[in-house]
């Protein structure tokens, strides 16, 4: 059994991968709703945080002999987890959009906590819901809003950081440029805080909206991870589990 790291879109187009040869698979996600991107696909998908003490019990069970990591860029609790395995491990990383100036790339949250881009500023937030307690200090300093997953769940962690219902919007990318632009010049925004998330996550229609309209982008690095094996080509996912799992195939 191949476990396949998911929640990302990327995910699906590898588990569409692993189907199309016949090879089993189990996915695990972090939110309920991320079960809809492996609808009508053969394998199994698992929700819940895959704590470090269930993980050997996991593998067991589940009779995992290699792992396609496909969790979201800024996920690398699981994926160090999944490295320590010892078991046949594959990352499939989504490629960085080059960040260009007048744009800042910082390297980590607390860089970005400070006067300089959230005092007195109107921010717009695109960081998931995950790191919104971090700026729930910052609601007296400044305008915050914070775009979000439209799921229930999502809402609730992000009421819980101190956000009014009014100051949450909920919407999936891909965003077009338009609706950027036209969000941005609505709010009155100044500032727009996200993560390197890749082309998934917008970042080269935000470089260009934010160059239109003279806003300041900031932009989270990613987490700094060394990788055994790493891709962004599906062959190569299909070749790593045709080496290491040809004895899951039907």
């Amino acid at each position: 059994m191949i476990w396949l790291i998911g929640g990302t879109q990327e995910s699906r187009a590898i588990a569409q991968v692993l189907s199309a040869h016949s090879y089993p698979w189990v996915a695990t996600v972090t939110r309920p709703s991320a079960v809809q991107l492996y609808e009508r696909l053969p394998g199994k998908v698992m929700v819940g945080i895959l704590r470090p003490e269930r993980l050997a019990q996991f593998l067991q069970e589940q009779a995992i002999n290699c792992i396609v990591d496909a969790s979201h860029p800024f996920a690398p609790v699981i994926s160090r987890q999944a490295m320590a395995t010892g078991l046949p491990y594959l990352r499939f990383e989504r490629p960085e959009i080059p960040i260009e100036a007048p744009a800042q790339v910082l390297p980590d949250f607390d860089q970005v906590l400070q006067p300089e881009y959230l005092g007195g500023h109107r921010v717009l937030l695109t960081v998931g819901v995950k790191a919104l307690p971090l700026f729930a200090p910052w609601h007296s300093q400044a305008k915050l809003w914070a775009r979000i997953l439209p799921t229930p769940e999502a809402e609730e962690q992000a009421l819980r950081a101190g956000f009014d219902p009014e100051c949450l919007i909920p919407s999936r990318l891909p965003l077009t440029y338009e609706q950027e632009y036209q969000l941005w010049q609505r709010l009155q925004i100044d500032t727009v805080i996200t993560k390197a998330s890749g082309e998934a996550g917008g970042v080269a229609i935000k470089q260009a909206v934010a160059k239109a309209l003279g806003v300041k982008l900031v932009v989270i690095a990613r987490p700094p991870i060394t990788y055994p094996l790493q891709t962004d080509d599906l062959e190569v996912v299909q070749a790593f589990c045709e080496q290491h799992c040809r004895s899951g195939v039907s």
